[in-house]
């Protein structure tokens, strides 16, 4: 296994954060004698304990960050409580239950610091359900606990299904995270049905966008082809896009530097957006005050 600090040259990142900023896509992988990764995961991942991911913040100037629930735990969210225990008031984090979890266990979560529930419509390697995550019907059979609870949602999904989600029942009683870019790649450009119907639902529903690009791009450490895709969100719903590197790159060829990716998105945001993207915008969905 690897371990993946995120950090570059002599270890300080070339950059300054804005105050209060948060990393809003992280994940915690073992230590594994104490969190037995499940049977039949998608995905052999890098050593990424609890302590390696604040060390991780400390470095690259984050105050804050969010932990999702990664597939290969399914829904044992042992790891991810154990990591919000020791977070030092910095964490909070995104579950993965199915409908038939019962309603006090939910509500614990809730109080431990969980703050949303992650679907998934993209295929596993096998092209069935990505394994050890939750579909979209359990989304829908969930919407009332989460509701009730204060819970939004997290989707990964193709550019269709998200755009789907945001204009429909889902996306207008709770707010809803796209992943990854909501499944827009390098072609898709404003002006097109399926490019403009996204930037619709999201400039004005309940949608937001996590600005993980580097996923959805062909050029690996480059990822210059992204940048009118990444400013056309910018520029459309400047409110609705949040910053996620997804730490610490699990299936990735070509491990992202991200010190390199966030002064890359400072070049194509300017300062304003840049500060809105990583602190104010998370602060808003979050519901959670500025100091």
């Amino acid at each position: 296994m690897t371990s993946n600090s995120g950090m570059s040259g002599d270890g300080r990142p070339p950059h300054i954060l804005p105050a209060s900023a948060w990393d809003f896509h992280t994940h915690v992988f073992g230590p594994r004698p104490h969190f037995p990764l499940a049977a039949g995961g998608a995905y052999e991942p890098p050593s990424a304990d609890r302590d390696l991911h604040l060390a991780t913040l400390d470095r690259l100037g984050f105050d804050h960050a969010l932990l999702i629930q990664p597939s290969l735990y399914g829904d044992d969210h042992s790891a991810l409580l154990d990591a919000l225990r020791h977070g030092q008031g910095r964490l909070l984090g995104v579950g993965s239950v199915s409908a038939t979890i019962d309603r006090d266990r939910l509500a614990a979560l809730r109080s431990a610091g969980v703050v949303a529930l992650r679907f998934v419509g993209v295929p596993g390697p096998d092209g069935g359900p990505y394994p050890g995550t939750q579909g979209f019907d359990q989304l829908e059979d969930l919407r009332s606990d989460m509701r009730t609870l204060g819970l939004h949602a997290h989707v990964w999904g193709s550019l269709e299904q998200c755009a789907d989600l945001a204009l429909g029942d889902a996306g207008s009683d709770m707010p809803l995270v796209f992943d990854h870019l909501a499944g827009l790649s390098p072609d898709d450009r404003p002006g097109t049905y399926r490019f403009d119907r996204l930037l619709d639902a999201v400039a004005t529903g309940m949608a937001w966008v996590k600005l993980t690009y580097f996923r959805r791009s062909a050029l690996p450490g480059d990822y210059s082809d992204m940048q009118p895709v990444v400013s056309a969100l910018v520029d459309a719903a400047p409110h609705r896009v949040i910053w996620g590197s997804d730490w610490p790159f699990v299936r990735t060829a070509q491990v992202p530097d991200p010190s390199a990716l966030l002064n890359q998105l400072r070049s194509w945001m300017g300062e304003e957006a840049f500060r809105r993207c990583l602190s104010d915008n998370p602060a808003a969905l979050l519901g959670m005050k500025m100091p």
